[in-house]
Parts: C-alpha cells; sequence; structure tokens
C-alpha cells in the first residue's frame, strides 16, 4: 500500500513537471509485455529520463539505480520506496545483479539504464555487459527505451530545468527476446553479441527523431 501511495505522488509530481516544461510523447508502449518478466532498457543523457519513463510506463517496475544516489537522505529514501536497487557504479555488485536475477525470474519487471550512469555530454556512452547477462540468465525479454530530448529540458548533469518547444519522446521498441541476445552463442561471446545488439538498437531508436 506504501508503494502505491508514494507512486502516484511522484509520479503526479512528475507529471505536472513535465506539462510546465516540455510536452511527452509516448510512442510504443503496447510494447511493454502487461505480465512476465522484463526489463526496461532506457537510453541515459539526463537526469530527466528515470522520470520520463516513471510517468509513461504502465507497469509497477523495480529500478536499478548508483549507490550514491541512495546516499542522499531524502532522495534516497523516496527511491527505496520506490522499489529502488542500489548497485556499485562501474564494478560487478553480485548481491545487486542477484536480486534483479531473482526478481525477473518471478516475473517482475526492472528498469535498468545499460550505459550504467548517465552521460557527462548527453552523447551515448558504451553498454555495459550486466543488462544482456540479466535478460539472458534469466531468460526474459528486453525491451530498449529511446529517450529524446530529455538532455534540453534538463542539460547533463545539471539539475536546472529548461522550458522547451520540442516534445520528450519515450519510444519503447520491440521487445528482444534472450535468443535474439545471445545470437544462439553461449558464455561470454552471448553476452558481448547481447550488449553489442542493444547498443545498436539504442542508437538506431534515438536517431529516428
Amino acid at each position: 500500500m506504501f508503494y502505491y501511495m508514494v507512486r502516484g505522488i511522484v509520479w503526479l509530481t512528475f507529471r505536472v513537471i513535465f506539462l510546465i516544461f516540455a510536452r511527452i510523447e509516448v510512442e510504443g508502449k503496447e510494447n511493454v509485455p502487461k505480465e512476465g518478466g522484463v526489463i526496461i532498457a532506457p537510453n541515459h543523457v539526463s537526469f530527466a529520463d528515470p522520470p520520463a519513463v516513471g510517468v509513461t510506463l504502465k507497469r509497477n517496475a523495480w529500478w536499478v539505480g548508483t549507490d550514491e544516489m541512495f546516499g542522499y537522505r531524502f532522495v534516497g529514501k523516496v527511491a527505496y520506496a520506490m522499489r529502488g536497487i542500489p548497485i556499485r557504479q562501474d564494478s560487478p555488485d553480485r548481491t545487486a545483479l542477484k536480486k534483479c536475477l531473482s526478481l525477473l525470474k518471478s516475473g517482475e519487471a526492472v528498469v535498468i539504464f545499460p550505459e550504467g550512469h548517465v552521460s557527462k555530454d548527453g552523447t551515448p556512452q558504451p553498454i555495459q555487459p550486466g543488462t544482456a547477462m540479466l535478460a539472458i540468465n534469466a531468460g526474459v525479454p528486453l525491451v530498449p527505451v529511446g529517450v529524446i530530448n530529455s538532455d534540453l529540458m534538463m542539460p547533463p548533469h545539471q539539475w536546472k530545468l529548461f522550458r522547451i518547444k520540442k516534445p520528450v519522446i519515450v519510444r519503447y521498441g520491440k521487445p528482444i527476446t534472450p535468443e535474439q541476445l545471445s545470437g544462439g552463442l553461449s558464455g561470454r561471446a552471448g553476452i558481448d553479441h547481447g550488449t553489442k545488439l542493444i547498443q545498436q538498437t539504442l542508437l538506431e531508436m534515438i536517431d529516428k527523431n
């Protein structure tokens, strides 16, 4: 009950913010499975990306975020209340990965930003292998999400908001199956194939503007 109350307050707050600063448009929301384990994988060029995905994703989900974010008193409490999962940046975090794997196998949706952290200059960053590994090992599909123009509303690594004329577009792509991710390969080769596929797909999605 507490989760739904906090989720409603956070959703309404960010919805109002988007109404003030930018129109938000959603594409492909039908591509998100209504049930069963799934990874939602957006690109990450702005601190506005999680709210943009949050107000357009109709399914309850768990959210993976950097442990640094959970260290802030207020933000951390809200993140935990919103089913946040802290993970160490740029290093294997077995505890967080194990929790995500368990959630996915139990049929939950988990939002993971595969770049690992927000871009410093607004350009796409290399994809970390953990996202593909989780999808393949859990045997669940991955839905790529292209978030476009969020960096105009809130520039990279800034907390300033700007009113923009262009819409913030949240584009949900078709699910990529674990078989497509691995490309029929096993072990590290399959994970590398999946990582490259995620990177290529996201680049194509944010380029179609």
